[in-house]
């Protein structure tokens, strides 16, 4: 009897622990150098042009993280050239959904 009191008060404190762990998750973390304001809607992260192929557009972040993106994300006239800096917005709290559009720094 007592052993299954014993296996019962474990059994439940797991429970309880999982629960609580599902209702309070972490932060993301995102090791990606973004400049974002609280009452903007985007987050915007800034990268240098490397390589311009046809109408693709490769840059590097100062982390060295890279990104490819079309010329129709390109919102604003600018001629962006290698080696122009150029800002890159994503939907705040969801970088997964995409880039929504970029501008020349």
């Amino acid at each position: 009897m007592i052993k299954r009191v014993i296996v019962l008060l474990v059994l439940s404190s797991i429970l309880v622990t999982l629960v609580w762990v599902k209702n309070h998750p972490t932060a993301p973390v995102n090791n990606i150098s973004t400049k974002s304001d609280v009452s903007s809607k985007y987050t915007t992260v800034e990268y240098k042009i490397s390589k311009i192929k046809g109408k693709q557009y490769y840059g590097e972040g100062e982390n060295g993280e890279e990104i490819v993106f079309a010329a129709e994300k390109i919102v604003s006239g600018d001629n962006i050239q290698v080696h122009d800096d150029v800002i890159c917005y994503f939907e705040k709290n969801n970088l997964g959904k995409g880039l929504v559009k970029v501008e020349k720094k």
